[in-house]
């Protein structure tokens, strides 16, 4: 007759233990992998995010010119940067841009707003908010009396272009008139008094804020608000260190401008723009040691529109 002897206690107890390591070891090793692909999709947002940055931005920032002169002050150039921090600037922002195809009266031009008329645009502007700068020739010898005079938008309408045919927008100013100091009209120009011309370029624009700021939840992000509308500020791209967007301003010899009077707005020529993200969560990236957040950052140079006119 045979016996069949069962499992002891003891050998139970080691394939218990065996087990233990094994499944410990499985459980170690799918967790590291966990961390790390975690930490590998974290990068790649922040490093996407950080792209985003030095394509937002800087598009932004190379409309800036310095060259503008507003309502009212003649012959006095005004930058078009309104304000310059380290972690904030604020500045007009270039929506559409083209060209006169008709000068009605003083205070109202048509631009041509087909493709074929070179037009180009943001967003539709809008009368109240928007302004508008419009480049005038002056002497035609010389570039050193050339402005882009800048006025507030008054009302807007739909028009046709007389020449061509094309469809266009009717800009009115404030004010009854352009109010551009200029030679006396003659018979050949008589136009001349308003020192506007066909094919004259324009721009309308909007004051925006860029800016670091901390949402209520606690991440810092960059944030953008229009000024001229005086809407709420929007996230840009984030989250970022806490002194994640840093801006440095340099005149045209490379000197840096630190303060943010009226002759340094007109004296930068070019900004240097650090962004430096965050991840959203800690990682590791062995999958092993203690979690933090990831950083990275990007530097970027821009020159100013205009930059090397004068």
């Amino acid at each position: 007759m045979n016996t069949r002897r069962g499992y002891t206690l003891v050998e139970l107890l080691v394939a218990l233990v065996l087990l233990t390591i094994v499944l410990g070891a499985i459980y170690r090793l799918l967790n590291n992998t966990q961390r790390i692909s975690r930490a590998q999709a974290e990068h790649i947002d922040m490093q996407s995010n950080m792209r985003a940055g030095t394509l937002i931005v800087p598009a932004e920032l190379r409309a800036i010119g310095f060259d503008s002169v507003p309502l009212g002050t003649a012959d006095a150039i005004v930058p078009d940067l309104q304000s310059l921090q380290a972690n904030s600037v604020k500045f007009r922002a270039v929506r559409s841009l083209g060209f006169i195809c008709q000068i009605i009266d003083p205070d109202r031009v048509v631009v041509d707003t087909t493709t074929v008329g070179n037009y180009s645009q943001l967003r539709l502007p809008v009368a109240n908010q928007d302004s508008l700068m419009v480049f005038v020739e002056k002497n035609t010898s010389t570039t050193g009396d050339d402005r882009w005079v800048s006025r507030g938008i008054a009302a807007i309408a739909g028009a046709t272009c007389p020449v061509s045919g094309n469809l266009g927008l009717s800009f009115r100013v404030p004010g009854g008139s352009f109010n551009v100091t200029a030679p006396p009209a003659s018979a050949n120009d008589p136009l001349a008094s308003t020192e506007l011309t066909v094919g004259s370029p324009v721009r309308t624009f909007e004051v925006m804020e860029y800016k670091v700021y901390q949402d209520a939840s606690g991440p810092y992000y960059l944030g953008a608000r229009s000024v001229s509308s005086s809407a709420a500020i929007q996230p840009v791209l984030g989250p970022l260190s806490s002194q994640g967007f840093r801006l440095d301003y340099f005149d045209e010899s490379g000197n840096a401008i630190t303060t943010n009077g009226l002759a340094d707005k007109r004296n930068v020529r070019a900004i240097q723009v650090t962004l430096i993200g965050v991840s959203t969560q800690p990682v590791t990236t062995s999958g092993y040691g203690t979690q933090q957040q990831a950083v990275d950052s990007v530097v970027t140079l821009v020159q100013l529109r205009n930059a090397t006119h004068r």
